[in-house]
């Protein structure tokens, strides 16, 4: 197996403000009785909260806020994650897991943004947004202002999902198998930029032994960090 070292570089400079981001929410798939997927004695629970840990330790050495939806093993219900940073107001959201596929020979990595979805009657107006400034309690209206928000939203997810690919294949000289849109609870739920990142699949031999290396997570972790770091500083840019 190649060695990672090489790859792992210190910790960023900070991204230079006026940022547009400043708090970003990570979260560990699975936990607690829910392991994920489970191969050559690798859980995905564990890889997974792994490379999150040291994502925030990456995250927060470019001066952003990090929040993680678990710092432990335990169990978190899926809607509860988006729903953290919904509550926190977060800038993003991005949620780590480990793939697997029946075919032993899939390798690579993927990274989902959000399919659109349709917004619950019960749902609360956009943040910024109440019925009583529409003047017209319609789930209609809310339905249309909704989409309008997580239209904007989804195609920063989609430019944000691009930005972290990239920077995988770059960094850990992987396949990235592409970016896909997806309607997983954690992604549609989310009011902010959305990703999924998928670090490989543990049912691929090769892969299991890199990424039951620490040195090969602590990379991920870095590739992870400056796809985000890269689509933050583009999104700066823009607004100069």
């Amino acid at each position: 197996m190649r060695s990672v070292a090489p790859l792992i570089s210190p910790p960023r400079q900070g991204i230079p403000p006026p940022s547009p981001i400043n708090m970003v929410v990570i979260d560990a798939g699975h936990g607690g009785h829910d392991p994920g997927t489970s191969h050559y004695g690798l859980k995905e629970k564990h890889l997974a909260l792994d490379i999150v840990k040291r994502l925030r330790a990456r995250l927060q050495g470019l001066g952003l806020t990090v929040v993680m939806t678990r710092e432990t093993d335990r169990f978190i219900p899926l809607s509860e994650r988006p729903d953290l940073a919904n509550r926190l107001q977060a800038d993003l959201f991005v949620s780590v897991h480990i793939n697997a596929n029946h075919n032993r020979g899939v390798s690579g990595i993927e990274v989902y943004y959000p399919r659109g979805s349709v917004v619950s009657p019960t749902a609360p107006w956009p943040p910024s947004v109440s019925s009583a400034e529409i003047g017209i309690p319609s789930t209609t209206v809310k339905q249309v202002l909704w989409d309008l928000v997580l239209g904007s939203t989804r195609a920063q997810s989609r430019r944000l999902a691009h930005a972290i690919c990239h920077s995988m294949r770059r960094g850990l000289h992987v396949r990235c198998r592409g970016t896909k849109p997806a309607r997983f609870v954690v992604l549609r739920e989310a009011w902010m930029p959305a990703v999924l990142v998928e670090v490989g699949y543990v049912t691929n031999q090769a892969e299991a032994e890199r990424l039951g290396s620490v040195a090969y997570r602590e990379a991920a972790a870095q590739a992870i960090a400056e796809g985000i770091e890269s689509y933050v500083r583009e999104l700066g840019a823009q607004h100069i």
